[in-house]
């Protein structure tokens, strides 16, 4: 019998060995099945992450549709043609004229080209009570007025004729089906509806970004409440759904279906390969433990074979029971390191600290990340930063142009993570971008942006553009995310009075008690004054004199410089509406949104004052003002009895506002337009009913009215009686 044979016939041998390869092959098989399931796990993670993705994507896509047709819908309101047309229509009862259709339907061709959205396919307008469609380039005729009332918005899949119930009609464009936005027409003043504004979207483009959802996601929707717009695939019961609200439209939900099949998990051979290495290492490990066990169980054997008789002998009980007692103490080492290894998983979710910066996450979903660390932030402080990017020239840049530096100032930002820090970067809008900082030392992560800013300004390499970061203090909550974000926003503002290309924090000891500003009492009289005189110099002068007080001298802090921005604004706005109640000048005035110098503010408010001036001059106090003036009262005068004489024909007629117009009238005749008017024809109507015996359906033509109706209603509202009770007296 060799020594291998009489090893194995030893229970003690025997016992040692199995135990070592049960408890080796439990180790392999544990992890294996954890190598698989980790792998599963993730496997799957990585398709739902790009299913979220995809979906976002999708919701993102539809809603720049819905935002281009509110767009499109709220132009043809404010479009001043488009109410002439109704005015002319619905109120006048009166029939268009080439030229006001024309540039109506013209208007409506722009309205369209301008959205620049391949997905529009045309849009239409419908005044209540008329028998017209109007669309681009064209008038629709319909058998009858719509007789379904609207009260809009509205979105769906049908077609014009099923939305306004158009009885017979053979037109393509009424009867082809098309993703519908309707919305009501009231002119722009926000009265009752007027009609109905109706944008219709071709379906390809929606159909080709859900056949771009598969094979992630098998079946999405479109809802309005609990009405479905659009249906695609198969949306299954039991299925795993993402809804996402839609940003633009209240109401309309995006519920996108995972696909079951995404989800099975493959097995190639990139995953077999560690799992044979896995197994072959378990073998050479138990060849190596049953070398090492032979070598270390040969004086027993030895023992066991010069003690071994041919009647049963016992073997010393403490001799067994030490080296039992060693076999337990490296089982227990060996099962202590297997239950380290096993319980190690890593944790990692990119977009957990992007939904914080965001602030899209839920109170339940907070918790859930709170209580696993999924938002990556593991060290003890963070601070966020806002990187601002802003064209230095009056011209601007293209969007473009800040998306792509952007870009390098993000790469630039993540250069800096190391052992100590971790630096994650996340876009707020195409010139702002957010960078968190995290670290064990709060009281110096915000320095680390005075080393990020020349790496940014190096990356990006375009000296138009200035970059400028705002900071906030050190926080350690990661749920105080979104306040450190308001605050490094809140820092950013102190360009105000630093100027750009810098870094900010707040800094709270700066606004000193005691420190306010200088506005002259008389600043807004004087504003209007020198506009009326178009005296530049005496503006230019007030501004620099306001400089000199408040921003060289004083050097005041960014809080009393913005109450001081904010006050300057109030005055000249209030200024300008002064000279527009007395001219028709309208200069509009906006207050700047985005952080801005004060030198930039300036220059906006001196720009702003110049054109005011000059236009006051020119609509006003010049000599041309008065000629035109006096050639628009020649011209109504001469044409007093026309019945196609209107505000707006006058004012296409000189190539100027309608507002003018009427300026005009109130200043020559002390009369609005449509009361002067209404005098003349009424004394006109008066002396030839004293007069003459003419009907009056011919004095009705004579005088300008347009119908008997119409001579009636307005000869009894001026004179207190009907015209035939007149020449009775």
């Amino acid at each position: 019998m060799n020594r291998q044979e009489s090893y194995f016939k030893s229970k003690y041998f025997r016992g040692f060995f199995f135990s070592y390869l049960i408890l080796i092959l439990v180790f392999v098989a544990g992890m294996g099945a954890w190598y698989l399931y980790a792998y599963r796990a993730s496997y799957q993670a990585g398709v739902r992450e790009s299913a979220r993705q995809k979906a976002s994507a999708f919701a993102t896509e539809s809603d720049r549709d819905l935002l281009t047709a509110q767009a499109l819908c709220s132009a043809m309101n404010t479009s001043e043609s488009l109410r002439n047309i109704y005015q002319v229509t619905a109120i006048e009862k009166k029939t268009v004229d080439s030229m006001q259709l024309y540039r109506a339907l013209s208007e409506l061709s722009r309205v369209k080209g301008a959205s620049g959205n391949l997905d529009v396919y045309s849009i239409l307008l419908y005044f209540q009570g008329d028998t017209r469609l109007y669309a681009p380039g064209t008038v629709i005729a319909l058998d009858s007025a719509v007789s379904a009332p609207f009260a809009g918005p509205w979105i769906g899949q049908t077609s014009v004729a099923e939305l306004l119930r158009l009885q017979g009609s053979t037109n393509v464009i009424l009867n082809k089906q098309f993703l519908i936005y309707a919305d009501v027409y009231n002119g722009g003043t926000g009265a009752s509806a007027k009609g109905v504004a109706l944008v219709l979207l071709d379906t390809s483009g929606l159909a080709g970004r859900m056949r771009a959802l598969q094979p992630l996601l098998d079946g999405a929707e479109i809802l309005d409440g609990s009405r479905a717009v659009y249906a695609s695939g198969d949306m299954r019961q039991d299925g795993e759904v993402y809804e996402i609200g839609s940003l633009v439209a209240p109401g309309v939900v995006y519920r996108l279906q995972l696909a079951e099949a995404a989800l099975r998990t493959p097995v190639p051979f990139s995953v077999l390969l560690p799992l044979g290495l896995m197994i072959l290492g378990g073998a050479a490990f138990l060849y190596v433990l049953y070398r090492s066990l032979k070598r270390r169980y040969r004086p027993i054997g030895e023992i066991s074979q010069m003690v071994s008789t041919d009647k049963d002998g016992e073997k010393p009980r403490d001799e067994m029971e030490d080296i039992m007692r060693g076999i337990a103490d490296l089982i227990g080492e060996r099962n202590g390191y297997r239950e380290k290894m096993i319980t190690i998983s890593p944790y990692a979710s990119h977009g957990a600290l992007h939904q914080l910066l965001s602030g899209t996450i839920g109170g339940q979903q907070m918790e859930v990340l709170r209580e696993e660390q999924f938002w990556g932030l593991r060290q003890g402080y963070f601070v966020v930063g806002v990187v601002n990017l802003a064209a230095v020239n009056a011209a601007g840049a293209p969007e473009q142009r800040f998306l792509d530096a952007r870009a390098l100032a993000a790469h630039a930002c993540a250069a800096f993570s190391d052992e100590e820090h971790t630096v994650v970067t996340c876009p707020r809008d195409a010139q702002n971008l957010y960078v968190v900082v995290n670290g064990d030392h709060g009281e110096a992560l915000g320095e680390l942006f005075y080393d990020m800013l020349p790496k940014m300004v190096e990356a990006i390499d375009d000296s138009s553009l200035a970059v400028t970061v705002g900071v906030s203090a050190a926080q350690t909550d990661p749920e105080h995310l979104r306040d450190a974000c308001r605050e490094a926003a809140r820092a950013l503002e102190n360009m105000l009075t630093g100027g750009r290309g810098s870094v900010y924090f707040i800094d709270a000891e700066r606004d000193e008690e005691g420190r306010s500003y200088e506005l002259p009492k008389d600043f807004q009289k004087r504003v209007v004054r020198d506009l009326k005189e178009n005296n530049q110099e005496d503006l230019n002068a007030l501004l620099d004199a306001l400089w000199e007080k408040n921003i060289r001298r004083a050097a005041l802090p960014p809080e009393t410089v913005r109450q001081m921005v904010n006050e300057l604004h109030a005055c000249i706005g209030a200024a300008l509406r002064e000279i527009s109640e007395k001219s028709t000048t309208h200069i509009r005035i906006e207050r700047i949104r985005e952080p801005a110098t004060i030198e930039e503010i300036f220059a906006y408010y001196r720009t702003l004052l110049s054109r005011a001036a000059q236009a006051y001059q020119e609509e006003v106090a010049g000599d041309s003002g008065e000629a035109l003036q006096q050639d628009i009262c020649d011209y109504i005068n001469q044409n007093l009895y026309n019945p196609e004489l209107s505000l707006s024909s006058v004012a296409d007629h000189f190539g100027v506002s309608g507002k003018l117009v009427g300026a005009v009238c109130k200043n020559a005749f002390g009369k609005t337009y449509l009361q002067y008017v209404r005098d003349c024809q009424i004394q006109h109507a008066v002396q030839l009913l004293q007069t003459t015996e003419l009907p009056l359906e011919e004095i009705a033509e004579q005088c300008g009215f347009s119908s008997l109706l119409t001579f009636r209603r307005n000869f009894k509202a001026a004179m207190n009686m009907n015209p035939s009770d007149f020449r009775k007296e």
